[in-house]
């Protein structure tokens, strides 16, 4: 398993703007060979940074997702004004370990 983390530090005054953009979806991706599930989370703390993580069957799934018009349509409906405010960060991962899964170990990890 596969998942890209997007780290969004919204503006606090976009927090609501940016949650009811995620919560409208397009869903485009849903159906996409290769998609599990996606996430977004709400911080905690003090800061107004969100989370946005999604789940792939691989890299390679994720890596087609990205180079597909599905994708190219999804943020294209992006608000362009509260993009333009806000800092993102990205993460990529192997799932080594999934608690839910029978056999919990699911990949070795790779040579570093």
């Amino acid at each position: 398993m596969f998942l890209f983390i997007s780290h969004l530090t919204v503006p606090a005054d976009d927090c609501a703007a940016i949650e009811r953009h995620f919560r409208d979806r397009s869903h485009l991706v849903d159906a996409f060979p290769g998609f599990l599930y996606l996430q977004l989370l709400a911080p905690q703390g003090g800061d107004a940074t969100h989370t946005f993580l999604t789940a792939w069957e691989s890299r390679q799934a994720f890596s087609a997702y990205m180079r597909s018009t599905e994708h190219q349509l999804s943020h294209s409906r992006e608000p362009a004004d509260i993009m333009a405010r806000t800092a993102v960060r990205h993460e990529a991962f192997e799932v080594l370990m999934d608690s839910r899964q029978p056999r919990e170990w699911l990949a070795e990890a790779p040579a570093r």
